[in-house]
């Protein structure tokens, strides 16, 4: 609702969202539905029916979008170059639509008539389609959701009884955990070893340990957002008996360290 009131004001904005998560959310609501003119949706089938690697990704872009109208004004200049990009693909390349520019782009232009997904990548995606139309109840997309939620609280509950109440985020989809070894560190212990953790390790210190000691590896959490001194834990790759191992890992790590600071630090 904030970003359609910002739209609302500023009708010439284009929107690139990438809902590949929502369907892990409660109440997800796109910003596709609520700026539909404005918006080019990204999606993929991958993560909600296990099929990473499949490359069944789709754009959405509604028929009547700000970004041909856009086109349309651009000058005698730029339409001139346009105009000779696509000439060869279509008798008409003035009233190419955008998204059909995209996926020309997609084969620089010339090999337009190899763009687009295989056959049977095709017919995968329209079995999913079908299924998830089908199922009416939500029953799939519920049962999807409480896999990773159950994973998650396996992990937390590893590490203490109450870590997982901290993590708590009602927008939050589940898919992957971030967990923040500073904050760890002072839910463990305390805040001055938790300042000692982020002045003397670096992440790639500390997941480089954690990979050599438990055999456990994490993607560093800054390259999605998250603080400095974090590491991004998927969700959706083992089973709970897997997390638990992973939480436990995580708590034995930075009760290392602690061990590590108390021999460093004089105690009073």
């Amino acid at each position: 609702a904030y970003i359609a009131s910002i739209v609302n004001d500023r009708p010439d904005l284009i929107i690139l969202t990438d809902d590949v998560y929502g369907t892990f959310a409660d109440n997800f609501v796109s910003l596709f539905a609520e700026c539909p003119k404005n918006t080019i949706l990204v999606y993929s089938f991958s993560k909600y029916f296990g099929a990473t690697g499949w490359r069944l990704g789709v754009i959405g872009i509604h028929h009547n979008n700000i970004i041909d109208e856009k086109i349309a004004e651009l000058d005698n200049g730029e339409k001139t170059a346009l105009h000779k990009r696509y000439e060869s693909i279509t008798p008409r390349p003035d009233s190419l639509k955008f998204i059909d520019r995209l996926v020309a782009d997609s084969r620089s232009v010339a090999l337009n008539h190899t763009a687009g997904l295989s056959t049977p990548q095709q017919v995968q995606m329209v079995l999913f389609s079908l299924f998830g139309l089908m199922d009416t109840s939500d029953s799939y997309k519920n049962c999807v959701k409480k896999i990773v939620r159950d994973r998650k609280l396996a992990l937390c509950a590893a590490i203490s009884h109450n870590f997982e109440h901290e993590q708590d985020n009602v927008d939050a989809v589940h898919y992957y955990l971030i967990v923040d070894f500073e904050k760890l560190a002072e839910h463990m212990h305390d805040s001055s070893f938790a300042s000692w953790l982020r002045s003397r390790f670096s992440i790639s210190e500390i997941l480089l340990k954690l990979a050599e000691d438990a055999c456990v590896i994490l993607l560093p959490g800054q390259g999605f957002g998250a603080s400095r001194l974090s590491g991004r834990v998927s969700l959706a790759n083992l089973s709970e008996a897997e997390y638990t191992s992973i939480g436990k890992a995580l708590k034995d790590l930075v009760q290392s360290y602690f061990d590590q600071y108390k021999r460093e630090t004089p105690q009073k």
